[in-house]
């Protein structure tokens, strides 16, 4: 043990004077120096609600009990059968509660993608597309894009295109409406 604690101790030199410091990452401002991620930042956050997945596993779980409970089921099985039931449900619930989201901050996009925050900075958008059902916001390099859906997500698409449309003056980017 005592061989462990000298490399952590040795790590922990060589972090400080690089100047990345895993313990204390305040800056002077009081603020660390990654992004802070989530929709709870600074910005304007625009949120939807997802509804598809959910809706479709809560009816995946309906249609399971109700073939498990047309067939005899024994034992073990009717325990392991009605937890299994009890997750579908609870993993929608979990994803209809986790809400979609755009932040729109100075010179950076947040979002949420495949249960992840991302964040893109103004410098990677090639251009913003707009309409009335959906936004798309397009990254330069092989990123794949981001896109919001009135519909499928509830967005207010209207309100987000106001507000990529000042980002965008403001960066320099190219918004196409269609």
């Amino acid at each position: 043990m005592g061989s462990f604690d000298r490399k952590v101790e040795r790590n922990m030199v060589k972090l400080k004077k690089k100047g990345k410091n895993p313990v204390i990452k305040a800056t002077a401002s009081g603020k660390g120096s990654s992004p802070t991620f989530g929709a709870k930042g600074d910005g304007d956050i625009f949120k939807g609600r997802k509804i598809i997945l959910p809706g479709a596993l809560s009816l995946i779980a309906i249609l399971y009990a109700a073939l498990g409970l047309m067939g005899p089921a024994t034992g073990e099985n009717q325990t392991l059968f009605w937890v299994t039931i009890g997750l579908y449900l609870l993993l929608a619930v979990v994803i209809f509660l986790r809400k979609p989201y755009l932040r729109v901050d100075k010179n950076r996009l947040y979002t949420s993608k495949f249960n992840r925050d991302k964040y893109l900075d103004a410098s990677n958008v090639s251009k913003i597309i707009h309409n009335k059902s959906k936004i798309v916001i397009v990254p330069k390099g092989k990123e794949s894009k981001w896109v919001f859906y009135r519909f499928r997500n509830f967005f207010d698409t209207e309100a987000m295109a106001l507000r990529l449309g000042e980002f965008a003056h403001t960066n320099h980017i190219t918004i196409e409406k269609q």
